[in-house]
């Protein structure tokens, strides 16, 4: 039986100021896959996109994909949720991806739901998400990636989100822009897994689920090796 490669992505940010859209557009280009997984924060409508012709030659280049597209709803394209459940030009819309893999447990979500204040607050992030916008590209200064780098986020403790899915043997997620990996081996003996896929707006971070193994990759130190052999 032929091995699935997924290919998991999250918090890409399409139309905001620093969205790396050139190189997510060569990431998904060459790293060939079963399925592409969209993990969340894939358009920032909560701000004023700004779609270029990047933006459509990417876009394009997803739908042309000849592979399984699953889109896991997030905190800033939540104007979508009216789709999760069905596929819509191919792509399917859902709020977590489960699956089985290799004798293991799967999930996969956005992360949005772990944290606490504002961000649930729709009309309060649209507010602010605007004014956000406007300070980025008025005075050059990517303040999403200062917010990340400089604040603690008010997310749940780590053990906390692995305790409600302890039904999962691999829990993948985004939201905090922070790539992370942490395996351990809990009470029963079982190896769990947690990996924060991280961004395409600070980092260029992406997850490979190949082999019966799951990798946390940077783009800019894998870019020489396009097929994941390594």
């Amino acid at each position: 039986m032929k091995d699935v490669v997924r290919l998991v992505i999250s918090d890409l940010h399409l139309g905001s100021a620093y969205s790396k859209e050139d190189r997510l557009y060569e990431l998904i280009a060459n790293v060939k896959c079963d399925e592409l997984i969209l993990a969340g924060d894939v358009i920032d409508f909560i701000k004023v996109p700004t779609f270029t012709k990047q933006t459509a030659a990417l876009i394009h280049l997803i739908k042309s994909l000849d592979c399984r597209i699953i889109y896991v709803i997030g905190n800033h394209d939540y104007v979508l949720r009216d789709f999760v459940g069905s596929t819509v030009d191919g792509i399917e819309f859902v709020e977590q991806y489960d699956f089985e893999y290799h004798g293991r447990k799967y999930r996969i979500e956005h992360g949005d739901r772990y944290e606490k204040g504002v961000v649930h607050w729709r009309f309060f992030m649209n507010m602010f998400s605007i004014a956000q916008d406007w300070i980025e590209r008025t005075f050059k200064f990517n303040l999403a990636a200062f917010y990340v780098r400089n604040k603690k986020r008010k997310l749940k403790r780590i053990w906390d989100i692995v305790k409600w899915n302890d039904d999962v043997d691999v829990f993948v997620m985004g939201h905090t822009h922070k790539p992370e990996a942490l395996i351990w081996v809990d009470h029963n003996e079982r190896i769990k897994t947690y990996v924060n896929t991280g961004d395409w707006v600070d980092h260029e971070t992406y997850v490979i689920i190949k082999d019966g193994n799951i990798r946390l990759k940077n783009y800019e130190k894998a870019e020489d090796n396009y097929n994941e052999d390594g």
